[in-house]
């Protein structure tokens, strides 16, 4: 048996595993944007949603914490969302670095809101939103996939220099 014949490059395996982060990276992003957009719509509806698996979502989305300047968070997090998606089908498109590093830049802002926000809720409120911890994990998912992408271009550019 021919092994290189079963084995594809590195360079395939490493556009291979690139298209899976970038789509674990869109699949997260549309929860999230699906996520923020619904709060948001509650917002301007001024409803609230229910909340099944923590108390604390009234709490959470009614304190001052909730809007920046009379927008809400949630408003936010939809656009940071759809940030997201954007850098995402640019890097699917055309694979260049600038691309991973936008999307690893946008991600770690998030996740640095994302730190402060469940701090708000952990030590200020002292009570938490379902949907805003789910916002929370989903940005740490993609700030994570996106370290990976990054990584993954590393790599690439290690064994070009070797």
């Amino acid at each position: 048996m021919n092994s290189a014949k079963n084995n594809p490059p590195a360079s395939q395996e490493r556009a291979l595993r690139a298209g899976y982060l970038i789509i674990a990276i869109l699949f997260l992003s549309f929860l999230g944007f699906l996520t923020a957009t619904y709060l948001t719509i509650l917002h301007y509806k001024n409803a609230l949603p229910p909340c099944a698996i923590t108390q604390g979502c009234e709490t959470v989305l009614t304190s001052r914490y909730a809007t920046i300047f009379g927008v809400p968070i949630a408003l936010l997090g939809s656009f940071f969302y759809t940030s997201v998606i954007a850098a995402c089908i640019l890097f699917y498109h055309n694979s260049k670095k600038i691309y991973s590093r936008a999307i690893f830049l946008i991600a770690s802002a998030g996740i640095l809101v994302s730190i402060v926000l469940f701090y708000i809720q952990l030590a200020i409120i002292k009570n938490f939103c379902q949907y805003c911890v789910l916002s929370e994990a989903i940005n740490f998912s993609i700030f994570f996939f996106s370290y990976l992408l990054i990584r993954n271009g590393k790599l690439k550019e290690g064994k070009k220099k070797l």
